[in-house]
């Protein structure tokens, strides 16, 4: 039984391994072609604005060197975005506001289109810039004259250590090595040893000699050249950019806990048959010296072999139950990786397109494409203010998610807090006016610096004044107002809205919860505001409460701690220290 109970676990071992590295290709495949997209999406805004104006290939234009750095915004995987006239010389560069006279005809991006005009957009392999000294990869697209002819490229400047640092986020054991390859061969990013490997060719290996000419994905056991002997190889080809993805495992990392209990197993049996050998020898001893107690000794070894029966499924049990809190412990850490990485990946997914669309709302409504009726105006603004509030939920998932890990980082520093209670109420005003609710603010005037994070605060700020509007029928007031106390400065937000019963005080504070689905219908939302404001709180040390009664208003009130309050004497006199 313990040995049939090794080999099944034997077997359950390589076969979870295995479908780890496969699950595990395909997201970091679908983020890498999803990130590349994003790119080329950009690409292509771009060559259809340069496509309608006259002065694209006017060395350094104001306007175009705008459109390069708005769109430079909109993707985190890109460093340049540059414009190639014709003849090859750099015409617009996204980093400087008079581009270098340099000569490009020769790069691979410029000679793809150029010589060989192919349609969509070129992936180059990894290089190193010539005067920065660091690895890049372009992506470029042809600019095509009215008539056909070939007016340049654009071409986006991507960092592949973006992808580096996406991989080191990543929960990965059992000694995982992530490798993004080109599909000609050399490695665009790695994880670990990512400097060693990077632009390194790889044609030689069995993964662009074999594997990939049989299938464009698939797991193996084999020995691969610098990862080390005998791994769980997984391999995915993008069906949408040139690009590879492995995932490989060390063997012997994954049945490391295997092997121990092998070993257990192998000591306790030596151990049981030890004992059951000498006590066989003692009773055999005695017989032989007593005959007269023969039945005596009979039932004792009844006794005995009953006894040994009831060990080995003693240990058979204790083997099961130790193999079912494995299997629920790597389900339970199964499934809390999955939750992150799905936030992750969704927030990715869902930002660039998102950033993409809002750029293109803005670009819109500042007439750069020319001028637009008033209700086409109006029905851009919409878009892009939906967008912007699209984007500022999925950046509260992001914040929570971060939170949870323990990723998220305060950047601390003295605040005013009238001026930002000033700034966070003028943001929240037009959602008050237009639902017809007053809006106070109610400071004393001598109020100390605080010492604190001021994104957070900000985000507390603006979740509770939100919160509030939301929740007020037209004619209330919503009042933010702030005192020094003993035990430190306290904040305080109340309204005269619907209120929350006291049964459902502790609900609200947990993430993506609501009170019920009537209030989820009228009031949308994530559900994220309370729960992501009391996390900043705590992160900065402070005490979050919430008071409401039902139909008379709710009051929500944050203390930080006395020491992060400053007198202005120490604020001036360390100023005049430094200056």
């Amino acid at each position: 039984m313990i040995g049939y109970d090794l080999m099944r676990e034997h077997r359950a071992l390589l076969a979870t391994a295995k479908h780890e590295t496969e699950n595990l290709t395909l997201v970091l495949e679908r983020h890498a072609t999803d990130s590349f997209a994003g790119v080329a999406k950009i690409l292509s805004g771009i060559a259809e604005v340069l496509a309608v104006r006259s002065d694209s290939q006017d060395r350094g234009d104001p306007e175009v060197l705008a459109l390069l750095r708005r769109q430079l915004a909109l993707s985190p995987l890109t460093r340049a975005l540059l414009v190639v006239s014709p003849e090859g010389r750099l015409i617009h560069d996204s980093e400087t506001d008079s581009p270098v006279d340099l000569d490009l005809s020769d790069r691979d991006y410029v000679m793809a289109h150029r010589d060989r005009p192919a349609p969509g957009v070129h992936l180059g392999i990894p290089v190193k810039g010539r005067t920065s000294g660091t690895w890049f990869i372009s992506m470029s697209l042809r600019l095509t004259a009215p008539d056909g002819r070939f007016a340049g490229v654009v071409v986006a400047v991507v960092e592949p250590a973006a992808f580096r640092s996406f991989y080191e986020t990543l929960a990965l054991d059992h000694d995982a090595v992530v490798t993004l390859y080109h599909a000609d061969g050399p490695v665009v990013a790695r994880f670990p040893d990512h400097e060693t490997f990077i632009g390194r060719s790889a044609r030689h290996l069995p993964l662009f000699t074999a594997l990939l000419k049989e299938a464009k994905a698939g797991t193996e056991s084999l020995d691969a050249p610098g990862d080390g002997p005998r791994r769980i190889f997984s391999y995915r080809a993008s069906s949408g950019v040139p690009l590879v993805v492995t995932v490989s495992l060390s063997r012997d990392a994954v049945l490391a806990p295997w092997r121990q209990k092998t070993e257990t197993a192998l000591l306790v049996g030596a151990g049981g048959s030890a004992m059951l050998a000498l006590l066989t020898a003692l009773l055999l001893r005695e017989i032989g010296r007593r005959e007269n107690m023969l039945a005596s000794l009979q039932e004792s070894e009844r006794a005995l072999r009953a006894s040994q029966s009831r060990l080995i499924q003693d240990i058979a049990a204790r083997h099961r139950a130790e193999a079912e809190l494995i299997a629920a412990k790597q389900a339970s850490d199964a499934a809390n990786q999955a939750k992150t990485q799905f936030l992750a990946n969704m927030s990715h997914e869902l930002r660039t397109p998102l950033n993409a669309v809002i750029g293109f709302a803005e670009a819109l409504e500042s007439g750069i494409f020319g001028p637009m009726t008033g209700k086409q105006t109006e029905y851009v603004a919409d878009i892009r203010r939906s967008g912007q509030h699209l984007l500022s939920l999925i950046n509260d998932i992001l914040d929570t998610t971060k939170i949870e890990s323990g990723k998220y980082v305060l950047h601390e520093d003295l605040l005013d807090l009238s001026d930002i209670v000033a700034q966070c109420v003028r943001q929240v005003e037009p959602l008050a006016h237009e639902k017809g609710i007053a809006l106070l603010s109610s400071l004393p005037r001598d109020l100390p610096p605080l010492f604190a994070d001021e994104r957070a605060l900000r985000q507390i700020l603006l979740n509770l004044l939100s919160n509030a509007v939301k929740f007020t029928p037209p004619g209330g007031r919503t009042e933010v107002a702030a005192a020094v106390t003993r035990a430190g400065m306290r904040l305080r937000v109340s309204d005269t809205g619907i209120g929350i019963a006291e049964s459902d005080l502790d609900r609200v504070m947990e993430p993506f919860h609501q009170v019920d689905n009537s209030h989820t219908r009228r009031y949308p939302g994530t559900g994220l505001g309370l729960p992501l404001v009391r996390a900043l709180v705590d992160l900065m040390g402070g005490a979050f409460t919430l008071t409401s009664r039902v139909g008379k208003g709710t009051t929500a009130t944050i203390l930080f701690p006395a020491e992060r309050l400053r007198s202005i004497e120490s604020v001036l006199t360390a100023a005049m220290s430094v200056g």
